[in-house]
């Protein structure tokens, strides 16, 4: 199954999957350095930030990037236990 938007981005709904847990061990790995960081990947991306303005500028980016290709910048997957 894929999921597409109408600028025809096409990503394999396993691939979200697989995106999102990469994600989710990433933002684990991060707590451990105390880290701020902002990483994307494809389906999914992650952000904890303390501060850093570079940090900053790459997410407001992307959320620009988001909404141009229909998004939703602020969705929390992390929360969604259902399927895609």
């Amino acid at each position: 199954m894929f999921i597409e938007d109408e600028c025809q981005i096409v990503i394999e709904r396993d691939k979200i999957f697989k995106s999102r847990e990469f994600c989710s061990k990433v933002k684990d790995l991060t707590k451990l350095y105390n880290l701020s960081f902002f990483f994307v990947t494809e389906g999914a991306s992650a952000v904890s930030n303390n501060g850093c303005e570079a940090v900053k500028h790459a997410r407001d980016c992307h959320i620009e990037w988001e909404k141009q290709h229909n998004f939703d910048p602020f969705e929390d997957w992390s929360k969604d236990k259902s399927d895609v």
